[in-house]
């Protein structure tokens, strides 16, 4: 099972695997200013940097 456009589903280590394997830097990165399907901050232009990097950091916590 995945989320909008194939992104992994929060929690499912199997499928965060890889990604948390590349570094939060390039995770934050991606979400900062987008990948594939995925838009830059997710579309929500009015958060800031420092809250989508505690997005991703929340994302990794439960998800390894």
């Amino acid at each position: 099972m995945t989320g909008a456009a194939g992104a992994p589903i929060l929690g499912d280590v199997s499928a965060w695997t890889t990604r948390i394997a590349q570094g939060a830097e390039t995770l934050y990165s991606h979400a900062i200013n987008g990948i594939g399907a995925m838009p830059a901050k997710g579309g929500c232009m009015s958060c800031s940097d420092n809250e989508v990097k505690a997005v991703v950091d929340f994302m990794i916590e439960k998800s390894s």
